[in-house]
């Protein structure tokens, strides 16, 4: 947790700027006020130990309690936890209420437009959020990634390592946060293929059609079952790596991929770091910075800038990235070290620097 939240606190400036807030390292904005100032969590089902998304802004959380601020959280149990939950936070005294995760929408914006929170800096991970008229309420962030981009650069990557020449992905539901992932991995294998003349065969999503392969359970993030037998399936159609997106539902698709010798890239957090036990299988993860975006919404709060921002994640600003590819771990070097050549990867920084000066769109590569 120390490696990551380091990680967090290096993207920290980057992100700030786009956020409006503060630039500074929280070691150097320590000032005795934050005391008196509650940063609180809505996390998702999943809670602060999910290995997730959840996790990482949890880690985000823990970050700005050594700062000197005071903080809480609450764990959702399903979806009819989100209200009692954000409402259990203002009760609390919390200053900053940040909701996790797309379904806790209605239940956050109900509460920011409540008159009697006006004082409350609420904002909402994985969404942005405008009212009718095109407005952002003044006490509102959303805090959105784009990370169609760094799944696009995973699945150039897998591509590169595939023998098959056939890659996967899924979904716990089809929530947008979901789909960008899936949108990326798509674009990305087309781009390979464009480049290196060859087929690369994509399972599990058409951005086109908008249709893929889902979850269709009551607890789509958290069935290891599922994510064992989709990533079966996948292997039996000749996939030989599987993108899961789908929160502890991927560790039934990283075991199964792991047990037959092949591949899979993970989500949000770097889960060669998150799940250890996993990272001979784990290329690597399509990251989403969100402790470091919580960090800078709290502070940015706390500094008067209530909202009435979105924030949106993006290579260029390092809210999104994926996770790196000169690993010392012995699992993962004993699988990628020879097949991760320093060729793909000077190829994979020249498709990230080509996305960030706008000469490759990756939606209109996704739905070529």
């Amino acid at each position: 947790m120390k490696t990551r939240m380091f990680a967090l606190l290096t993207v920290l400036a980057l992100i700030a700027a786009a956020c409006g807030g503060s630039t500074a390292s929280p070691s150097a904005s320590v000032d005795a006020g934050k005391g008196d100032y509650k940063a609180c969590l809505s996390l998702d089902t999943g809670g602060p130990a999910d290995k997730n998304f959840n996790q990482s802004a949890y880690e985000g959380l823990e970050a700005l309690k050594a700062e000197g601020f005071q903080t809480a959280y609450t764990t959702a149990v399903d979806d009819a936890s989100y209200a009692p939950n954000i409402q259990q936070l203002i009760d609390e005294g919390c200053n900053s209420v940040i909701a996790v995760g797309y379904n806790q929408g209605t239940a956050l914006q109900g509460a920011a437009l409540d008159a009697a929170n006006a004082d409350i800096a609420f904002g909402w991970v994985d969404a942005t959020w405008a009212l009718e008229d095109g407005t952002i309420p003044a006490n509102f962030t959303g805090i959105d990634f784009q990370i169609d981009e760094a799944s696009m650069l995973a699945a150039y990557l897998a591509a590169g390592i595939s023998t098959t020449k056939v890659i996967a992905t899924y979904g716990g539901a089809p929530y947008p946060g979901v789909t960008k992932f899936m949108d990326g991995w798509v674009a990305g294998a087309k781009y390979y293929a464009d480049k290196k003349g060859v087929a690369i065969g994509v399972l599990g999503w058409d951005p086109v059609a908008a249709t893929g392969t889902f979850n269709p359970s009551t607890a789509p993030f958290n069935d290891v079952v599922f994510g064992k037998t989709t990533a079966e399936a996948f292997m039996g159609q000749s996939a030989d790596v599987v993108h899961a997106v789908a929160g502890t539902t991927g560790n039934g698709s990283y075991q199964a991929m792991m047990d037959a010798s092949k591949y899979s890239v993970g989500v949000d957090l770097d889960q060669c770091v998150s799940l250890p036990e996993y990272c001979g299988t784990l290329l690597t993860s399509a990251q989403k910075n969100i402790g470091a975006a919580v960090i800078t919404a709290v502070n940015s709060a706390y500094e008067g800038n209530m909202g009435g921002t979105n924030y949106i994640g993006t290579l260029e600003n390092g809210g999104v990235q994926i996770a790196t590819l000169d690993r010392t771990e012995s699992a993962w070097t004993a699988t990628f070290g020879t097949l991760v050549t320093a060729e793909l990867k000077a190829e994979v920084e020249a498709l990230k620097a080509a996305i960030i000066d706008g000469s490759v769109n990756v939606l209109e590569w996704a739905k070529k």
